[in-house]
């Protein structure tokens, strides 16, 4: 198996290198047209454009192709025919270093497997392998979208894995099993039933653990412990990342919280990020740790906004704080393990919510908070109405991300204060056909209230939370226009659909005014910064139901196509002192 694994490594190394190459991209002139392609400006008058002239990275006119060549005969001619061109799409909450990381794991997901027989061989087939870290970690366990997937019990991972730490995150990254060994790696004996055990790490009836735990600090407690892969390994893999994010289309990201194992993550991100190469623009929301040591600002490719915080958690997990409980049926007490009659807990106390809040909103930082249920969302507009109240401040607009279930009331709150709303509607895609049976075809009706966000004038935008759902930025424009499930069973709550328009709006001028950076990006628009998507075909052409086949042909940043063959010669070299770390072992 070693020999295997290092073979796996050598042929993925020389990949790399075959890669660079063959399809390095070369730059284009400083100064050019783009003409040829349907091009949707995504401003606020939507005016018809014919031609848009680039010039040194920014946008210096657009309008009629005759006049501009007319009026810039040393310009560069790029023809684009038959394609259609956007703004760069923009991605407003995403976690590139977890989805590198994760993307190096061994894969148990929905995705990828059909049933649990499937996950358990892979997770066997892999006990004995190689990998990043000396622990065996697993990705993507999705009781909720894989019908079979009992949970697993802590004397079944033993079996699968005696000596060997083991851990197996959930595909929401809210839940995580993990066997003895990794229990024991922790200083944690799970047959003690007298010892203090960290909320969130689940037992049986007698007491003693069943190698569950939930949330994000008993998940903190367990990745603490994980030896990190070497800093070679994270940072190609995170560079990796990026082109991955750039291939789909993405000249941007926003990322509420860097999560991953890094001695560093935030100096990793700026590393990658804040460089005439990188290929995405990064804007961070830290966590409150990391936050003693960082400050606001940075340059066009790497800057800071705010701080991230989770005030409930998973649907899937009984996270979120609803109103009313989930309800109470085979699939959500077995299967999901949910209490009878739960409606979830909140993350903080209203004094402590208040007091961050207040805090970091008179210190200017743009907060960004993870509500799902009904009271969180509560709990935070409220504890924002109170800052606002008490310091004025309505040019800074506070985020509330995912919003499953936020009621018509607090949408309209949420407009009076000037908070933003991303939706993670890529929840109908995947969990459509069972989400009835978490929450009910009452609540349904309204999750994800998309089209309600927008009727009320709010900033709306569409996000996918990767690596909670693989990158793909048109899946996520078909989903906020049909409410359609993978399967084509569910359409989940049909009131709530938006127009094509609409969803491009969210995935671009929308989500700049989100990250605050609407006099830069998001619209092609005079002064504004070259940044381009180039699809496969016009999306307020076609039906709904076919926007998925759509393709990313490629991406300009600064008024120059991004290199998506994704390597350079440090990459190349990093790759193989990864190998070479790796095999030392």
């Amino acid at each position: 198996m070693k020999k295997r694994s290092s073979l796996i490594l050598l042929v993925n190394s020389l990949a790399i290198i075959s890669a660079f190459l063959i399809f390095q991209n070369k730059n284009i002139s400083d100064r050019v047209i783009i003409a040829g392609a349907t091009i949707l400006p995504m401003s606020s008058d939507n005016a018809e454009i014919e031609a848009v002239l680039v010039d040194k990275g920014i946008i210096a006119a657009v309008g009629d192709l005759k006049e501009l060549r007319e009026a810039n005969e040393d310009a560069e001619i790029i023809e684009r025919a038959g394609q259609t061109i956007l703004p760069g799409l923009i991605e407003p909450h995403t976690h590139p270093l977890a989805s590198a990381l994760l993307g190096a794991t061994v894969d148990v997901s929905g995705f990828t497997h059909p049933n649990r027989i499937s996950v358990i061989s892979a997770l066997k087939d892999a006990a004995d392998g190689m990998g990043i870290s000396p622990w065996l970690i697993a990705y993507g366990w999705d009781a909720a979208a894989v019908e079979d997937l009992e949970r697993p019990s802590l004397e079944e991972l033993d079996q699968i894995s005696p000596e060997r730490p083991m851990i197996i995150l959930t595909q929401m990254m809210h839940e995580a099993y993990v066997n003895t060994a990794a229990l024991s790696a922790v200083g944690i004996d799970p047959t003690d039933t007298n010892q203090t055990v960290h909320d969130g790490f689940v037992r049986n009836q007698n007491g003693t653990l069943n190698g569950t735990i939930r949330e994000i600090d008993a998940l903190g407690i367990m990745f603490e412990k994980i030896p990190p892969a070497p800093d070679s390994a994270t940072e190609l893999l995170l560079r990796l990342q990026y082109n991955k994010y750039a291939k789909a289309g993405y000249t941007s990201i926003g990322i509420p919280g860097v999560v991953g194992r890094h001695s560093d993550a935030i100096g990793l991100v700026k590393k990658v990020a804040d460089r005439k190469a990188s290929p995405l623009r990064s804007y961070l929301y830290l966590l409150k740790a990391q936050i003693k040591e960082m400050e606001l600002g940075g340059s066009n490719d790497f800057k800071i906004l705010g701080m991230k915080f989770w005030m409930d958690g998973s649907p899937y997990t009984g996270g979120a704080a609803v109103d009313a409980p989930y309800e109470n049926n085979k699939f959500t007490i077995e299967r999901l393990g949910i209490p009878a009659n739960h409606k979830g807990t909140l993350n903080f106390s209203p004094a402590d919510l208040q007091s961050m809040i207040s805090d970091y909103h008179a210190k200017g930082y743009q907060i960004a908070a993870h509500v799902q249920g009904e009271r969180a969302a509560r709990s935070v507009i409220d504890a924002i109405s109170k800052a606002q109240k008490d310091n004025p401040n309505p040019s800074l607009r506070h985020r509330l991300e995912h919003n499953a279930l936020i009621t018509d009331e607090l949408l309209a709150r949420a407009k009076n204060l000037n908070i933003s709303v991303g939706f993670f509607v890529d929840h109908l895609t995947y969990y459509g056909d069972t989400l009835p049976k978490i929450f009910g075809d009452d609540r349904m009706a309204r999750y994800m209230p998309v089209k309600s966000a927008f009727d009320k004038g709010l900033i709306v935008t569409l996000h996918g939370d990767h690596p909670s759902t693989p990158i793909n930025p048109f899946r996520t424009l078909q989903t906020a226009t049909t409410r359609q499930s993978r399967s084509g069973q569910s359409i989940s709550g049909k009131d709530e659909k938006i127009s094509i328009y609409q969803a491009l709006q969210a995935m671009t001028i929308n989500a700049a005014h989100q990250l605050g950076q609407g006099a830069e990006i998001g619209s092609i628009e005079i002064g504004k910064r070259a940044d381009f998507t180039f699809l496969s075909a016009d999306p307020l052409t076609m039906a709904p139901e076919t926007l998925h086949t759509i393709e990313a042909l490629e991406t300009w940043k600064d008024g120059q196509p991004v290199d998506t063959s994704s390597i350079n010669w440090k990459n190349i070299k990093l790759g193989f002192n990864t190998l070479i770390g790796i095999l030392s072992r």
